[in-house]
C-alpha cells in the first residue's frame, strides 16, 4: 500500500474528526500537494454536514418510562433471586453444621461417654440418618417460611 493510499483511507476520519495529531499533520501535508485528496475529503465533509442536519428519531416518553421501569423490575427480580440463593445457601450450611454439632451431643446424652467411641455401629448408622433427615427437614421448612414470607412481602409492595 502506497503512501497516497494510505491518506485516502483517513479521508473519512479526518472529516468526522477522528484523527490523532499526528496523522492530522501527515493528512494536511499531504494536501497542500494532492488535489484529489482535498477534493475527496470536501466531499467527506459536505457528508458529513448533512449527516448532522438529518433529525434523530426519538423514542416516545411513554416507551422511555415503560422501558426504565421493566429494566428496574428486571434488575429487582436478579437481586432478589441472588439474596435468594445465599438464604438457600445459608440454610444448607446451617443444616449441615447442626447436624455435625448436634450428633454428637446427641449421642452423649442419649448414650453416654461410649457411644461417641462408635459401639453398636449399625444402630447408630440409622439414628444418625435419620437424625441427618430430620435436620434437613427442619431446614427446608424454614427455606419455605422464608420464601412464602418474601412472596408474601412481594404482594403487599
Amino acid at each position: 500500500m502506497t503512501a497516497h493510499d494510505e491518506i485516502r483511507e483517513l479521508l473519512s476520519l479526518a472529516a468526522a474528526g477522528a484523527l490523532s495529531a499526528d496523522e492530522d499533520r501527515r493528512l494536511a501535508v499531504h494536501l497542500r500537494s494532492c488535489s484529489a485528496c482535498a477534493a475527496e475529503l470536501a466531499s467527506w465533509q459536505a457528508i458529513g454536514v448533512e449527516l448532522r442536519r438529518i433529525l434523530t428519531p426519538q423514542a416516545p416518553a411513554a416507551l422511555v418510562v415503560r422501558t426504565i421501569a421493566h429494566a428496574q423490575m428486571r434488575f429487582a427480580e436478579e437481586s432478589d433471586r441472588r439474596s435468594e440463593r445465599r438464604v438457600l445457601a445459608l440454610v444448607i450450611v446451617f443444616s449441615w453444621a447442626f447436624v455435625a454439632v448436634s450428633w454428637p451431643v446427641a449421642q452423649l446424652l442419649g448414650h453416654g461417654w461410649m457411644s461417641l467411641f462408635g459401639l453398636g455401629f449399625e444402630q447408630g448408622w440409622k439414628n444418625f440418618a435419620v437424625f441427618t433427615a430430620l435436620c434437613w427437614l427442619g431446614g427446608a421448612a424454614a427455606a419455605i417460611v422464608l420464601a412464602n414470607r418474601r412472596q408474601h412481602e412481594r404482594r403487599l409492595a
